[in-house]
Parts: C-alpha cells; sequence; structure tokens
C-alpha cells in the first residue's frame, strides 16, 4: 500500500529540514513524499530540492505562491497513493505514524485513522496542551455520522494532519480545499469524515504540532473572524446535503455554541482592536434568529436556558458596538449567572440520558 505524503512548504526554513528528515525516517518505508514549494521567497525551495536528490521517493513541486489551500490542492493532484495523508512543514512526526496508521487501517478495515498529538514550542520544548481531540484512552470505531457528531462538538478537531485516509475519500467525491481563505481544515474536515466508510481513533500520540508566532493563525484579525464564519457556514452546507437526517443536531448544536460565547472574550476583542463590524454584529444577530426558527418549525425545542444566554449575546454584541456603555458589568454579571444555570441544565440531561 503506497502511501502519499503531502507537504505544503512556505517561509519555513528553520524548521523544513526536521521536518522531512522525520517523514523520511518513518518505519513504514513505501511511500510517496511531494513536498509543495509555494513561491517560498527564503531558501526553502534550495532545501526541497536538496532532499529530492537524497531520497528518491521525494517529489519537489515548484509553483507560484497560492496559500495553503492551493499548495494543498496541487499535491493532492499529483499524488498517486492508495492512501493520503497531510502534514505541516513546521511540524515534526513520530517515526512510526505511518505504520500505526496503515496496521489500525487493515486491523478495523478502517479507511480513516485518527490519532493524538501533543505540541512543542519554536526550539522543540515540550508545551503543555488540554485538546478535547486527545481525551480518550481507548480505540474508538466510529460511523460517519458519530464521527460528524463528534467534530461539530469538538471532541474531534479539524487538523488534516491528525488522520491518514484512503485516497477515494478524497478522489472519488471532488474534493479540493478553498482557495484565498484561511481556516481552510474547518471547511472541509467533515467532507472527510462523511465520505468514510469506518472511523477509528487511536490514543497514540503519533504528531508534533509546533506553536509559533508566525503560524496562519497565530493572531486573529477581522478577516479571520470572517473565514472562520465561511468555514463553518461550508461545513454546515455539507452535513446537511449529506446527511439531512443531522439538521435538528446542527441546528442545536450552534445555538448551543452561540450560547457559550463568553462576554468577555466579546470585550476584549473589541478593546484588542479586533472591531466588531457593524454589519458583522447584524450577520450574528440574523443568523440567531434563523436558527430559532429552524427549530420551532422542525419543532425542537430549545433549552430555555439557552434561549436566555443567546438573548445575552445578541444583547451584548449590541453594548460591543456601542462601546458597551454603562451596563458591561451588570450584563457580565447576568450572562454568568445564566451560563451556570444552562451548564447544569445540560448535565442533568447527560445524566439522564445514562
Amino acid at each position: 500500500m503506497l502511501v502519499s505524503v503531502i507537504v505544503p512548504v512556505y517561509k519555513v526554513e528553520r524548521y523544513l529540514d526536521e521536518c522531512v528528515a522525520s517523514i523520511v525516517a518513518q518505519t513504514y518505508r513505501n511511500l510517496e513524499i511531494l513536498l509543495v514549494d509555494d513561491g517560498s521567497p527564503d531558501d526553502c525551495p534550495a532545501i526541497c530540492d536538496d532532499w529530492a536528490e537524497k531520497d528518491d521517493r521525494i517529489r519537489v513541486i515548484h509553483k507560484p505562491n497560492g496559500g495553503l489551500s492551493d499548495a494543498r490542492n496541487a499535491g493532492l493532484t499529483r499524488a498517486t497513493g492508495d492512501c493520503i495523508y497531510f502534514v505541516d512543514s513546521d511540524d515534526t512526526i513520530a517515526p512510526n505514524l505511518v505504520e500505526r496508521a496503515v496496521a489500525t487501517m487493515r486491523e478495523y478495515d478502517a479507511d480513516l485513522v485518527m490519532f493524538q498529538f501533543d505540541t512543542i514550542s519554536e526550539n522543540d520544548v515540550p508545551l503543555v496542551s488540554d485538546y478535547r481531540h486527545n481525551d480518550f484512552d481507548t480505540v474508538m470505531v466510529m460511523t460517519p455520522e458519530e464521527g460528524i457528531k463528534a467534530q461539530v462538538k469538538a471532541e474531534i478537531d479539524g487538523y488534516f494532519w491528525s488522520f491518514l485516509a484512503a485516497a477515494p475519500i478524497y478522489k472519488d467525491h471532488g474534493f479540493s480545499f478553498p482557495v484565498g481563505r484561511k481556516i481552510e481544515d474547518m471547511a472541509r474536515i467533515c467532507n472527510v469524515i462523511g465520505e468514510a466508510r469506518r472511523i477509528v481513533r487511536i490514543p497514540e500520540v503519533l504528531y508534533h504540532y509546533r506553536l509559533r508566532k508566525g503560524s496562519i493563525t497565530s493572531g486573529w484579525s477581522p478577516q479571520l473572524i470572517k473565514d472562520w464564519m465561511k468555514a463553518a457556514d461550508d461545513r454546515e452546507a455539507y452535513i446537511l446535503d449529506r446527511y439531512p437526517d443531522l439538521k435538528g443536531f446542527m441546528r442545536l448544536q450552534q445555538l448551543t455554541f452561540f450560547a457559550n460565547l463568553d462576554y468577555e472574550t466579546i470585550r476584549q476583542s473589541v478593546t484588542a482592536s479586533l472591531h466588531i463590524d457593524p454589519e458583522d454584529a447584524n450577520e450574528l444577530r440574523r443568523r440567531i434568529d434563523r436558527l430559532r426558527k429552524d427549530m420551532d418549525d422542525s419543532g425542537d425545542a430549545v433549552p430555555e436556558s439557552t434561549d436566555s444566554l443567546l438573548d445575552m449575546l445578541k444583547d451584548s454584541v449590541d453594548d460591543a458596538v456601542d462601546d458597551f456603555k454603562d451596563n458591561f458589568k451588570e450584563i457580565r454579571d447576568d450572562w454568568i449567572r445564566i451560563s451556570r444555570g444552562w451548564k447544569e441544565y445540560m448535565h442533568d440531561k447527560e445524566t439522564d440520558r445514562d
């Protein structure tokens, strides 16, 4: 079984050798390694060519800069493997990552294998992290529907380097990453999960995710927030088209997400000069109203405490746009009080199900 490893490369000359070395050193040897030089202005193009001279499994694609999605799409087009795996060029992978993923595929007759990851600093120092994605300690076998629900509930992260997938999941469904936008993983993760036959999650740390200042999503901006909303819309559109029975689940999850937004976070976003645009604020309010109406039309009940939190959120956005005036502390205190009641309600619901 040939595994294609796709590595988009841009302005990572400090980390690229370490990344490629970790791929070349895989205990599973039947690899096709595609280094996609996305018009990098530093020494990355030469570093890629040097690696291709050392290892005949490596092919280099030099292309004009088009962004991460464009680079991934270029690699995906050229990939010929039975399985596809993406690696970010400033990260590293465990020596047995591909071996363990392929072995798990064969053992469980799965076409999508997910694993855990840890975090490292720019200087390779291990960092403490607490991702819900890693919060399991036994092998989990899931249907596509179960995987989608877990992803929407943030129990599975959207990182494309956190799983290895059979190539037909991409090749047979016209898959491509959205070019010209960020948050591309969230926009397409459910397209992969939804086209799998069987998903297996293994409790093994096989990827080392580097947190650094220069990464694409290291800083928030108004445009990044808009890209996030587009990604959420893309994800929802795919799920509702492919799995229409999940419509009620999706509506409630979105309302729950908005209900959990912290008023303090909104305040800090404004004071940090992220500036909530009035048009964005209006769209947020309209989106909440649409979701509520969809829930009412479908006959699905929205918990009263969630409704209260949503009203508070809409009020808080209005106040943020108006520079918060004089009632920040009062609304924040109410927010905390109602949020506590909402969490108790959700805990009781889970207890009743058990």
